[in-house]
């Protein structure tokens, strides 16, 4: 009997990534494209007119059903119908852009479900106000608007739009988020310009506390930075070209007192572009590219070891010989467990990591594998970790919740879809953060199945090849937790 698993990292609220050029334009090979990853490995993209511009900046913001409630291009905030919200336009005002084309920098625009306010949803943002004499877009403002899910219709608009956080000059990218020790709120951070000073704010039920400012880390005047956070919170990892700090920057995070610490740093050669990075899912490696190649840094009790090369670029083009395929610009761990990487240039393509916890080449890179239907110049979005619960036991674990059990998450229930399957099914449940187990057995208590459940994971499709017509029953397994679900088979494959 063969029973296929096939793991997904599924994040609510970043299950739709969207790309693509001009909507407008006659030449199909110029419009939109949506990926979509709450099926399986791999992803899958169409084309898709959904009426905005997009560049380099995208955020796009679903529910837990997976449906899309706002995007934006930088300039719009468009809703699930594909139009510009009643109040979605004029965003971010600038005289330095054109609205008619999407804003070209990445990790722009964050959304964020508002503390204890489901109908409400935060939109952190920036754009660039001037360009430095090397050519570095920088920004005077952060701003914030909100967008309220219960107007129009249900299609939602916006009720706050381009309120200053802050004003300063900072480098125009690099916004990252995570959510505070206690599981609800969430800190913010940018980064200031031509220095080594990272600003953040916390977002609670009453609105932003903040700013606060730390100085640690390299000098940041290049081109943005891109800013992650690891899975669990604890990490931070910022890789930037540019003259000064030039590589990538590590550092310990307490989520409680929004702090950085312990500041490692790897130089990385120029002047060759590096503008990304990502965590694997467990936190253990993080993986940066470098145009022509593309690194794994191991990550064991917070130090940061000596990188393996897991793979140099191949030489492949796509249609137009100048347009290579190269590692840069957008790397992010993507709900479907696989990091996806950016080629640094308009391509029908995406670089792809099937197994990003496994250490050297057993992580498995496979180059230029994601094809998209249409040009795309890296429209990948910064995504947080949505799921991530309260710092259990610590001084910040206040509000009586438990990992993953607070406002944004049903009860502890396990689905199954479709049901009756005919073999091939998925089953939804709620993400953990430690790893799992999933058993599938027959009538009879026969094992069908067992597979191996990721942490933070909260799908999982099955393939069952073969399997008698019948009812089985689903176990998820996380220590002394249990959840189960039964599915009907009704017929074969």
């Amino acid at each position: 009997m063969l029973c296929t698993g096939l793991l997904m990292q599924a994040q609510i609220h970043d299950m739709r990534w969207l790309g693509g050029y001009d909507p407008q334009s006659p030449d199909p090979e110029w419009g939109g494209n949506k990926t979509i990853f709450h099926l399986a490995p791999p992803a899958m993209s169409i084309a898709e007119d959904h009426g905005l511009y997009i560049n380099r900046t995208v955020g796009v913001y679903t529910d837990e059903g997976d449906s899309i409630i706002a995007y934006t291009n930088g300039w719009y905030v468009a809703n699930a119908a594909l139009a510009v919200m009643p109040n979605g336009s004029g965003l971010n005002p600038s005289t330095y852009f054109s609205p008619d084309d999407g804003f070209p920098n990445p990790s722009t625009h964050i959304f964020l479900p508002w503390p204890a306010n489901p109908d409400s949803i935060a939109l952190i943002h920036m754009i660039a106000d001037s360009v430095s004499g090397g050519g570095t877009y920088l920004s005077a403002r952060l701003y914030l608007s909100i967008v309220d899910r219960g107007l129009d219709n249900g299609l939602g608009d916006l009720t706050l739009k381009n309120h200053i956080l802050l004003q300063e000059p900072l480098i125009c990218g690099g916004l990252s988020a995570v959510r505070h020790a206690n599981g609800r709120d969430w800190w913010v951070f940018t980064h200031g310009y031509l220095n080594n000073e990272f600003t953040s704010f916390l977002l609670t039920p009453h609105g932003f506390d903040g700013p606060f400012y730390q100085t640690i880390g390299s000098v940041r005047s290049g081109p943005p930075p891109s800013v992650n956070f690891s899975m669990s919170g604890v990490h931070m990892a910022s890789s930037a070209t540019g003259s000064e700090g030039a590589g990538l920057d590590v550092f310990d995070f307490d989520r409680c007192t929004g702090m950085l610490s312990n500041w490692q740093h790897a130089d990385i050669a120029q002047p060759i572009l590096i503008r990304n990075s990502a965590f694997s899912p467990n936190g253990n490696f993080i993986y940066v590219g470098r145009a022509d190649t593309l690194y794994q840094y191991p990550l064991a009790g917070g130090l940061l070891g000596f990188p393996t090369v897991v793979a140099a670029y191949d030489g492949f083009y796509d249609e137009i010989p100048q347009f290579g395929t190269y590692f840069s610009w957008g790397t992010s761990l993507a709900a479907n467990g696989w990091i996806y990487i950016g080629t640094g240039n308009s391509t029908h393509y995406l670089h792809t990591i099937h197994q990003p916890d496994q250490p050297g080449l057993t992580c498995n890179v496979v180059q230029h594998e994601h094809v998209l239907p249409t040009w795309n110049i890296n429209c990948i979005p910064y995504r947080p970790n949505y799921l991530l619960g309260p710092v259990d036991g610590s001084v910040c674990d206040s509000l009586g919740l438990t990992v993953g059990e607070h406002e944004l998450y049903p009860a502890a229930v396990a689905h199954v879809q479709p049901n009756p399957s005919n073999g091939n099914f998925s089953i939804g449940y709620k993400g953990q953060p430690t790893a799992g187990e999933l058993v599938v057995l027959d009538a009879a208590g026969h094992v069908m199945c067992r597979h191996r459940l990721s942490a933070w994971s909260t799908v999982h499709a099955v393939e069952l090849p073969g399997v008698a017509p019948g009812l089985y029953q689903c176990k998820l397994n996380w220590g002394a937790r249990t959840v189960g679900a039964r599915v009907l088979i009704t017929e074969t494959p």
